[in-house]
């Protein structure tokens, strides 16, 4: 049971950065200026689908803390939660900021999704080697 809870929060870590990614790639396309397609719909769904999988992912890391003989007062632990509701609270802010994403917005949004992007790195860094990534020593 603990090798498909790993497996399904491995499958949901793993969507929530490729779909960032995905994100960040359709900014920087010659689809994303033209105006008679419905990316900015797309954008709305994909972010909704990546709030779906913040909260699952997260559900299933408190699933795995136990029985990995962790406790919640790892350090990498709590960066790990923290990161992951930032990460979520963003996806749901670009979903309520809907600012039309035009030319002069363009890179504001590649910005906000680098920085999403970064964060995500992070928390695989954390989990990886089970140390925060700015402070290695706790």
């Amino acid at each position: 049971m603990i090798n498909l809870l790993k497996f399904a929060h491995l499958l949901f870590a793993l969507g929530i950065f490729s779909l960032a990614i995905y994100c960040f790639a359709l900014i920087g396309s010659k689809i994303f200026l033209l105006k008679n397609t419905n990316t900015h719909d797309k954008f709305n769904h994909l972010n909704k689908i990546i709030v779906v999988l913040c909260v699952f992912a997260m559900l299933t890391g408190t699933l795995l803390v136990y029985p990995k003989h962790f406790t919640f007062h790892t350090p990498w632990i709590h960066a790990a939660y923290l990161f992951t509701f930032l990460v979520g609270c963003s996806a749901i802010s670009f979903i309520l900021f809907k600012k039309k994403r035009e030319n002069g917005y363009r890179w504001v949004w590649r910005l906000a999704y680098l920085v999403l992007i970064s964060i995500l790195i992070v928390i695989t860094h954390d989990a990886v080697t089970k140390t925060t990534f700015i402070f290695p020593d706790q």
